[in-house]
């Protein structure tokens, strides 16, 4: 058995749990496992043109309720999304929301790269990739690109 990951030491500030969620126009977000990858990473990232503030991490029970309890959306769209919760409906948006939610849930750690450009894009995807992430997708704003699937040999049960 494995102990909780340190947070603290990811080298990477994340947002307070009461940040609010909206949806992540223009980034990548990827899953990655430890706290090792999420530096490496980082510096990865750095050094090839990303400033601290297009990085950020996510991790940890309470971010994921917080995830959770919100749609990232505001008005009439928030409130199709709850009520398509409310009658078990799921699409695409939500199906991915779970996916990032449930890895912060089991302390694993959601980076997202601000992306507005496909050169950058594609240099974030490139570096997550070269750093074993998984669940790896682009968020434009009305499509999700799913670049590299949910790694199932560290899904936990």
């Amino acid at each position: 058995m494995t102990s909780a990951p340190d947070h603290h030491n990811a080298s990477t500030p994340r947002q307070g749990t009461d940040a609010p969620v909206s949806y992540p126009t223009n980034q990548v977000l990827g899953v990655v496992d430890t706290a090792a990858q999420v530096s490496a990473v980082r510096t990865s990232l750095t050094a090839s043109g990303f400033l601290d503030p297009d990085i950020r991490v996510e991790t940890g029970a309470e971010r994921a309720d917080v995830v959770d309890a919100s749609t990232g959306r505001t008005g009439l769209a928030a409130m199709l999304i709850r009520l398509a919760e409310r009658i078990g409906a799921t699409d695409e948006e939500m199906e991915t929301k779970n996916v990032y939610e449930h890895a912060m849930r089991d302390d694993r750690f959601v980076v997202a790269v601000a992306a507005d450009t496909t050169e950058r894009k594609d240099r974030a995807t490139r570096i997550l990739r070269e750093h074993a992430a998984h669940s790896v997708a682009y968020f434009g704003k009305h499509s999700i690109e799913h670049i590299v699937p949910p790694n199932k040999g560290s899904e936990r049960a």
